[in-house]
């Protein structure tokens, strides 16, 4: 059974040759800022820097972004929902004051694509910005170096906020976006690890609802298809009888052009310049009929690919229309390992070694009955990229996140 996914990937791109072509999220830092050597004697300028006194800073105004569903006041007041979990997460020795560094730290919230009913999804990410010893400010103070690593943050009603869409490999439809389901990790204080992200919340209902074998070959038939329909629309035989259909409206610009500039540059340029429009005309339409031969390199291409893709399409139909009433209700995996045995992203049985679960977010699981600011999940991040982990306050970044008083962020949870 051909993958539609990885199949349609390549062709796409071909295509794109040929035609020539939340809102929340953490800081990025640039590679190498903030970076030290080895470990070494500090001065006394580097010992008073590290215990300089810092501060909470914002680098930027609250974004809040109302939605069709939700008024700019709930926005709003779901970014002081916000502030009272980063007033939580700062609950630590290490950052009650912060020394040696100064923690620049944004907020938004974000409602335009929040579906009714849910609430507002707001969050913070954290950077550091330690003080240059080397650098000292007229007021006796040390300057900070720029920026720093990154400690993370946190993201309030994200339900995905550990487990990113997927939806561009692996499709949606009318219920939604498709995942895949996320592995557990560890846990934190009592709640559940997803890679880097520690998910909070007192929902009781499931996250996730998997995606049936129907719904999701349906999603890969339509891919199937638009691909075939794109190959179609870009064969050769097509651009040149576009090319010829649209010759006779081409003269006619090419010679108001030229009446045009018969006025402005007089008749001998213009001449001249009409003979050279009427000349790439013609070489361009004998490149598309070229092109548009049976057996041409560009035919043969074209031609693999009609080939390829309308068998995916006719293999996913014939599929499709042979399942069971049953089978058709079960739980769809993708198979992702590279063995050899299925092909890549192919939907594969329950049970199948190397499938994942396809699935998408259960829209009851949070509660519809309180207000759209209150915080009903989570989402804190407890890793960073590997830049950060260079950086010398990387062991402090560490040590806050283990002391940080999960118990007072829980408060905050409806």
């Amino acid at each position: 059974m051909g993958a539609v996914f990885f199949a349609g990937r390549q062709m796409r791109r071909q295509l794109l040759w040929m035609a020539v072509a939340t809102s929340l999220g953490f800081f990025c830092i640039a590679p190498g800022s903030g970076l030290r050597g080895q470990a070494k004697t500090e001065t006394s300028a580097e010992q008073e820097a590290r215990n300089q006194i810092g501060k909470f800073t914002q680098n930027q105004v609250q974004g809040a972004m109302p939605g069709p569903n939700h008024t700019l006041a709930d926005t709003k007041h779901a970014l002081l929902t916000a502030d009272a979990i980063f007033a939580a997460y700062v609950k630590v020795p290490l950052l009650s004051p912060p020394r040696g560094f100064e923690l620049m730290h944004n907020s938004n919230a974000d409602a335009r694509n929040t579906p009714r009913g849910w609430p507002i999804p707001a969050g913070s990410g954290f950077i550091m910005l330690a003080y240059d010893s080397k650098h000292r400010l007229p007021t006796g103070r040390f300057a900070i170096e720029g920026e720093g690593p990154v400690l993370g943050g946190f993201a309030m009603n994200t339900i995905d906020c550990d487990n990113r869409a997927d939806e561009k490999n692996l499709g949606a439809d009318e219920k939604g976006p498709f995942y895949l389901m996320a592995k557990q990790t560890g846990t934190v204080h009592g709640w559940p690890q997803f890679g880097g992200e520690v998910f909070m919340s007192k929902r009781t209902k499931p996250r996730w609802l998997p995606v049936s074998m129907e719904r999701i070959l349906k999603v890969q038939l339509a891919r199937a298809r638009k691909t075939l329909e794109d190959v179609n629309a870009a064969s050769p035989q097509t651009a040149y009888k576009k090319w010829m259909s649209e010759k006779e409206k081409r003269l006619q610009g090419y010679q108001k052009a030229h009446d045009d500039m018969v006025k402005a540059l007089g008749k001998e340029k213009a001449d001249a310049m009409l003979a050279t429009m009427l000349d790439a005309d013609k070489k361009t339409e004998s490149m598309y009929a070229g092109m548009a031969q049976q057996g041409s390199d560009t035919s043969k291409m074209v031609a693999g690919f009609q080939a390829q893709s309308g068998k995916s399409a006719s293999e996913l139909e014939a599929r499709l229309n042979s399942l069971s009433a049953e089978q058709k209700n079960a739980p769809a995996y993708v198979y992702l390992a590279t063995d050899g045995k299925f092909q890549v992203d192919e939907v594969v049985p329950e049970g199948t070694t190397g499938g994942v679960a396809v699935v998408y977010p259960n829209p009851d699981f949070y509660d519809r009955t309180l207000p759209p600011w209150e915080a009903q999940s989570v989402c804190v991040a407890v890793s960073t990229g590997p830049v950060s982990q260079q950086h010398f306050l990387y062991p402090t970044i560490v040590n806050i996140w283990a002391s940080l008083d999960w118990d007072a962020i829980a408060q905050i949870l409806k």
